[in-house]
């Protein structure tokens, strides 16, 4: 029977962690995630759920407007968001494949009435807003 030194024991132990490690990290650099070609949208992801802070982060075109009962409570500044949920309401004017769908989120710069809390237009959100619950 062969002794192993506890060196050597702990030296095989950080080669083999290090080997899954790389090998993770190789795996998810190249996992790519899915793309879904949608009416009115060149390329498009789906919205990412916040479980914690139970709301949905979506990219969208930067300095959108925040709508509430017709009037303008803010603006979204950069061109990520998070997202509470999608109404079927009025037509959005803005076309894409969901015209008549606003979605609720608190403006990154209240001005107005409402404390910021509104509606921008789907069309204005380019990840695909399905996922995301109705209000």
């Amino acid at each position: 029977m062969t002794r192993t030194s506890p060196r050597a024991a702990r030296l095989a132990g950080a080669a083999a962690c290090a080997f899954v490690l790389v090998s993770t990290l190789t795996s998810a650099a190249v996992a790519q995630p899915s793309v879904k070609p949608v009416a009115g949208r060149a390329v498009t992801y789906d919205c990412d759920l916040d479980a914690v802070a139970n709301h949905w982060w979506c990219r969208n075109k930067p300095g959108i407007r925040v709508q509430w009962a017709g009037q303008t409570v803010g603006y979204l500044n950069s061109d990520t968001n998070w997202f509470k949920c999608r109404y079927e309401g009025d037509p959005t004017g803005g076309g894409g494949p969901h015209p008549n769908r606003w979605i609720y989120t608190l403006a990154d710069t209240p001005h107005q009435s409402h404390g910021g809390w509104g509606y921008v237009k789907d069309s204005d959100v380019i990840d695909e807003t399905n996922p995301l619950p109705r209000c």
